[in-house]
């Protein structure tokens, strides 16, 4: 790729980024992600608090060798998989006006017709509102940061999580950029993707029920299912394989449906 192709799909990812810090909507998805986040927190650093002064106050449980509560179950994971099912309600808002919006507003039209490539359209785009979802996962390297200055938690499953909500969110980002791209208005845009997103989390969940083909097949589309190993703290080949996967996917066929735009234009 040559400098001038990036220096274009930077360009659009800082126009997308720009448009996230101009309206109300970008403050509003930080202030939801940070105090939704921050109870999760506080409840579960509390419940670890009221766990280990039980267990104190019961001085013949540790006598006789009973294991002490872990951080990395009782807060660190917890809080992970809260802040995984919390992305998968906020992206949905993040990726509806990328492509939808300025369907609408014929603003798509004129930015396809710039000597700017399909490609470099839908990876601007893509930098650009996975940039700023970077940007809420920053508060929750914060509150991991408190968790590891406060409990003894280790720092390593911390960052497997991280790298895990990392690949959950790029997948999603791709997903509901695709979703955009075929929907003609915001609200439209946001209600298909969060429908799509339930749809793959119930189908982990109805996975559970029973062993088998089906069972398997449901759990592997599930990206919530994907990223628990990633909430314990475990780096699995075939979850990071899985996102990588989905992420590519769903950007060739954001690319297909940006490039068909810009040929009939």
């Amino acid at each position: 790729m040559s400098e001038a192709s990036f220096d274009r799909c930077l360009v659009v990812a800082g126009r997308e980024i720009r448009g996230f810090l101009r309206m109300p909507l970008g403050y509003a998805l930080l202030a939801v992600y940070a105090l939704v986040s921050g109870i999760v927190l506080i409840t579960l650093l509390y419940l670890f608090s009221d766990q280990l002064m039980r267990i104190a106050q019961q001085a013949h449980l540790a006598s006789a060798g009973k294991p002490m509560v872990s951080a990395q179950m009782a807060v660190v994971t917890p809080y992970l998989l809260n802040v995984s099912a919390l992305i998968l309600f906020v992206v949905p808002f993040l990726t509806m006006r990328a492509f939808a919006e300025e369907k609408r507003s014929r603003s798509l039209e004129l930015l396809v017709s710039y000597p700017v490539s399909a490609w470099q359209i839908v990876a601007g785009k893509f930098l650009g509102v996975f940039g700023f979802a970077c940007l809420l996962l920053g508060i929750s390297v914060i509150h991991l940061g408190v968790v590891a200055l406060v409990t003894n938690a280790h720092l390593t499953p911390m960052l497997g999580g991280l790298a895990g909500l990392v690949l959950l969110a790029a997948s999603l980002v791709a997903i509901g950029l695709f979703v955009s791209s075929l929907s003609m208005g915001q609200v439209e845009a946001a209600v298909l993707t969060l429908g799509l997103f339930l749809v793959l989390v119930m189908a982990g969940q109805i996975a559970r029920g029973g062993e088998g083909t089906l069972q398997t097949l449901l759990s592997g589309i599930s990206p919530l299912s994907q990223f628990e190993d990633f909430g314990r703290g475990v780096l699995t080949l075939r979850s990071g394989l899985f996102f990588g996967a989905v992420l590519s996917l769903f950007l060739a066929l954001t690319l297909r449906g940006v490039d068909l735009l810009k040929w009939r234009g």
